[in-house]
Protein backbone atom coordinates (compact mmCIF):
# COMPACT_ATOMS: atom_id res chain seq x y z
CA UNK A 1 0.00 0.00 0.00
CA UNK A 2 2.82 2.11 1.02
CA UNK A 3 4.41 2.14 -2.19
CA UNK A 4 1.36 2.60 -3.98
CA UNK A 5 1.24 5.72 -2.27
CA UNK A 6 4.43 6.87 -2.88
CA UNK A 7 3.54 6.37 -6.65
CA UNK A 8 0.62 8.40 -7.03
CA UNK A 9 1.83 11.33 -5.71
CA UNK A 10 3.69 12.84 -8.68
CA UNK A 11 0.40 11.75 -10.92
CA UNK A 12 -1.56 14.24 -8.28
CA UNK A 13 0.75 17.13 -8.34
CA UNK A 14 0.99 17.19 -11.91
CA UNK A 15 -3.01 16.75 -12.00
CA UNK A 16 -3.47 19.58 -9.88
CA UNK A 17 -0.85 21.83 -11.61
CA UNK A 18 -2.83 21.16 -14.78
CA UNK A 19 -5.80 22.67 -12.81
CA UNK A 20 -3.64 25.56 -11.54
CA UNK A 21 -2.58 25.79 -15.59
CA UNK A 22 -6.79 25.46 -16.24
CA UNK A 23 -7.89 28.42 -13.52
CA UNK A 24 -4.98 30.89 -15.22
CA UNK A 25 -5.41 30.37 -18.84
CA UNK A 26 -9.21 30.95 -18.00
CA UNK A 27 -8.89 33.59 -16.25
CA UNK A 28 -6.94 35.08 -19.76
CA UNK A 29 -9.70 33.82 -21.65
CA UNK A 30 -7.12 31.34 -23.76
CA UNK A 31 -8.56 29.28 -26.28
CA UNK A 32 -6.26 26.00 -25.29
CA UNK A 33 -7.31 26.46 -21.59
CA UNK A 34 -9.43 23.14 -21.86
CA UNK A 35 -6.30 20.87 -22.77
CA UNK A 36 -5.44 21.36 -19.46
CA UNK A 37 -8.25 19.93 -17.95
CA UNK A 38 -7.45 16.68 -20.29
CA UNK A 39 -3.88 16.63 -19.38
CA UNK A 40 -5.39 16.57 -15.77
CA UNK A 41 -7.78 13.75 -16.38
CA UNK A 42 -4.74 12.03 -18.01
CA UNK A 43 -3.07 12.28 -14.59
CA UNK A 44 -6.41 11.00 -12.79
CA UNK A 45 -6.35 8.03 -15.04
CA UNK A 46 -2.94 6.84 -13.44
CA UNK A 47 -4.31 6.89 -9.98
CA UNK A 48 -7.35 4.71 -10.06
CA UNK A 49 -4.96 1.77 -11.01
CA UNK A 50 -2.57 2.15 -8.58
CA UNK A 51 -5.65 2.63 -5.91
CA UNK A 52 -7.10 -0.83 -7.32
CA UNK A 53 -3.36 -2.59 -6.94
CA UNK A 54 -2.78 -1.52 -3.89
CA UNK A 55 -6.24 -2.40 -2.42
CA UNK A 56 -5.33 -6.11 -4.25
CA UNK A 57 -2.71 -6.08 -1.41
CA UNK A 58 -4.86 -5.98 1.72
CA UNK A 59 -7.38 -8.67 1.09
CA UNK A 60 -7.13 -12.20 0.04
CA UNK A 61 -5.88 -13.24 -2.90
CA UNK A 62 -8.93 -15.29 -4.61
CA UNK A 63 -10.93 -11.66 -3.92
CA UNK A 64 -8.22 -9.93 -5.46
CA UNK A 65 -7.82 -11.95 -8.38
CA UNK A 66 -11.71 -11.30 -9.13
CA UNK A 67 -10.34 -8.15 -9.50
CA UNK A 68 -7.77 -8.25 -12.35
CA UNK A 69 -10.01 -7.71 -14.94
CA UNK A 70 -11.47 -4.07 -13.72
CA UNK A 71 -7.72 -3.26 -12.87
CA UNK A 72 -6.94 -4.27 -16.71
CA UNK A 73 -9.15 -2.18 -17.97
CA UNK A 74 -7.94 0.43 -15.89
CA UNK A 75 -4.76 0.00 -16.96
CA UNK A 76 -5.73 -0.53 -20.59
CA UNK A 77 -7.95 3.26 -20.82
CA UNK A 78 -4.99 4.85 -18.86
CA UNK A 79 -2.33 3.44 -21.20
CA UNK A 80 -4.26 4.47 -24.56
CA UNK A 81 -4.94 7.83 -23.26
CA UNK A 82 -1.62 8.35 -22.23
CA UNK A 83 -0.53 6.71 -25.56
CA UNK A 84 -2.89 9.67 -27.77
CA UNK A 85 -1.47 12.07 -25.50
CA UNK A 86 2.00 11.33 -26.69
CA UNK A 87 1.72 11.61 -30.05
CA UNK A 88 -1.14 14.27 -30.42
CA UNK A 89 -0.54 16.42 -27.61
CA UNK A 90 3.25 16.53 -26.72
CA UNK A 91 4.49 15.16 -30.00
CA UNK A 92 2.50 17.27 -32.48
CA UNK A 93 1.68 14.53 -34.38
CA UNK A 94 -2.27 13.98 -36.30
CA UNK A 95 -2.81 17.49 -35.85
CA UNK A 96 -2.60 19.00 -39.61
CA UNK A 97 -4.80 16.05 -40.47
CA UNK A 98 -6.60 14.27 -37.96
CA UNK A 99 -7.58 11.49 -40.12
CA UNK A 100 -4.28 11.05 -41.54
CA UNK A 101 -5.56 10.83 -45.19
CA UNK A 102 -5.35 13.46 -47.73
CA UNK A 103 -5.87 12.79 -50.86
CA UNK A 104 -4.74 14.68 -54.02
CA UNK A 105 -2.76 14.97 -57.65
CA UNK A 106 1.07 14.07 -57.56
CA UNK A 107 3.09 15.36 -60.74
CA UNK A 108 2.54 11.66 -62.39
CA UNK A 109 -1.42 12.29 -62.54
CA UNK A 110 -2.21 9.82 -59.76
CA UNK A 111 -4.08 9.69 -56.33
CA UNK A 112 -1.23 9.83 -54.05
CA UNK A 113 -1.78 9.87 -49.75
CA UNK A 114 0.10 13.45 -49.10
CA UNK A 115 0.71 15.49 -46.02
CA UNK A 116 0.44 18.32 -47.58
CA UNK A 117 -2.38 19.21 -50.54
CA UNK A 118 -1.08 22.53 -51.70
CA UNK A 119 2.31 20.73 -52.73
CA UNK A 120 0.80 18.16 -55.08
CA UNK A 121 3.31 17.68 -57.54
CA UNK A 122 6.00 16.57 -54.57
CA UNK A 123 5.34 13.15 -53.76
CA UNK A 124 5.09 12.28 -49.99
CA UNK A 125 4.91 8.66 -48.20
CA UNK A 126 2.11 8.58 -46.52
CA UNK A 127 3.14 7.45 -43.80
CA UNK A 128 3.88 11.32 -43.71
CA UNK A 129 0.07 11.98 -43.02
CA UNK A 130 -0.01 9.94 -39.76
CA UNK A 131 2.83 11.99 -38.36
CA UNK A 132 4.05 15.61 -38.96
CA UNK A 133 5.38 17.44 -42.27
CA UNK A 134 8.73 18.00 -40.57
CA UNK A 135 10.41 15.49 -38.82
CA UNK A 136 14.29 16.42 -37.88
CA UNK A 137 15.28 13.01 -36.43
CA UNK A 138 14.04 11.26 -40.28
CA UNK A 139 11.18 9.03 -40.73
CA UNK A 140 12.60 5.93 -39.63
CA UNK A 141 13.83 7.23 -36.36
CA UNK A 142 10.55 8.79 -35.84
CA UNK A 143 8.79 5.83 -37.01
CA UNK A 144 10.70 3.80 -34.78
CA UNK A 145 10.34 5.98 -31.30
CA UNK A 146 6.68 6.24 -32.11
CA UNK A 147 6.60 2.44 -32.23
CA UNK A 148 8.88 1.49 -28.73
CA UNK A 149 6.61 4.32 -27.08
CA UNK A 150 3.43 2.26 -27.97
CA UNK A 151 5.29 -1.10 -27.12
CA UNK A 152 6.60 0.44 -23.20
CA UNK A 153 3.16 2.19 -22.65
CA UNK A 154 1.67 -1.37 -22.20
CA UNK A 155 4.92 -2.78 -20.56
CA UNK A 156 2.34 -3.32 -17.23
CA UNK A 157 1.48 -6.70 -19.25
CA UNK A 158 4.78 -8.18 -17.86
CA UNK A 159 3.08 -8.22 -14.30
CA UNK A 160 0.78 -11.07 -15.20
CA UNK A 161 4.06 -13.01 -15.87
CA UNK A 162 6.05 -12.14 -13.49
CA UNK A 163 6.33 -15.61 -11.95
CA UNK A 164 7.47 -17.20 -15.17
CA UNK A 165 9.77 -14.16 -16.84
CA UNK A 166 11.11 -12.77 -13.47
CA UNK A 167 13.78 -14.68 -11.05
CA UNK A 168 11.84 -12.04 -8.20
CA UNK A 169 9.62 -9.36 -7.50
CA UNK A 170 12.48 -7.26 -7.27
CA UNK A 171 13.83 -8.20 -10.59
CA UNK A 172 10.23 -7.29 -12.06
CA UNK A 173 9.95 -3.81 -10.57
CA UNK A 174 13.52 -2.88 -11.52
CA UNK A 175 12.86 -4.26 -15.18
CA UNK A 176 10.01 -1.87 -15.39
CA UNK A 177 11.34 1.00 -14.11
CA UNK A 178 13.89 0.96 -16.57
CA UNK A 179 12.04 0.27 -19.36
CA UNK A 180 9.81 3.61 -18.17
CA UNK A 181 13.27 5.46 -17.73
CA UNK A 182 13.98 4.61 -21.38
CA UNK A 183 10.84 5.90 -23.03
CA UNK A 184 10.86 8.69 -21.00
CA UNK A 185 14.25 9.61 -22.66
CA UNK A 186 12.73 8.79 -26.08
CA UNK A 187 10.10 10.44 -25.20
CA UNK A 188 12.19 13.46 -24.49
CA UNK A 189 13.69 13.46 -27.74
CA UNK A 190 10.43 14.12 -30.36
CA UNK A 191 9.17 16.16 -27.69
CA UNK A 192 11.88 18.74 -27.40
CA UNK A 193 11.65 18.61 -31.35
CA UNK A 194 7.91 19.67 -31.24
CA UNK A 195 8.71 22.14 -29.07
CA UNK A 196 11.57 23.75 -31.31
CA UNK A 197 9.28 23.59 -34.28
CA UNK A 198 6.53 25.16 -32.38
CA UNK A 199 8.86 28.25 -31.41
CA UNK A 200 10.61 28.57 -35.15
CA UNK A 201 6.79 29.06 -36.63
CA UNK A 202 6.17 31.78 -34.04
CA UNK A 203 9.87 33.11 -34.54
CA UNK A 204 9.71 36.53 -36.49
CA UNK A 205 11.93 36.71 -39.45
CA UNK A 206 15.06 38.46 -39.15
CA UNK A 207 15.52 41.23 -41.47
CA UNK A 208 18.81 40.53 -44.00
CA UNK A 209 21.47 43.45 -43.94
CA UNK A 210 22.20 44.51 -47.75
CA UNK A 211 25.87 43.97 -47.97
Amino acid sequence: VIPSAFAAVPYLIRARQCLIMYTVGRLKQEKNRFSHLWNALKYSSSIFPLCLSAYQQTIPKRAAKDLDTLLIVLMILNSSYSLYWDIVMDWGMWQENPLGVAFCRTGSGKNALVTNPHKATTPTSCIYSFMRNRLRFGLAMSALILFIDCVLRFSWTLRFAQNSLFPSADSFVLTTQFLEVFRRALWNLLRVEWENIKHSRHKPATPSRAL
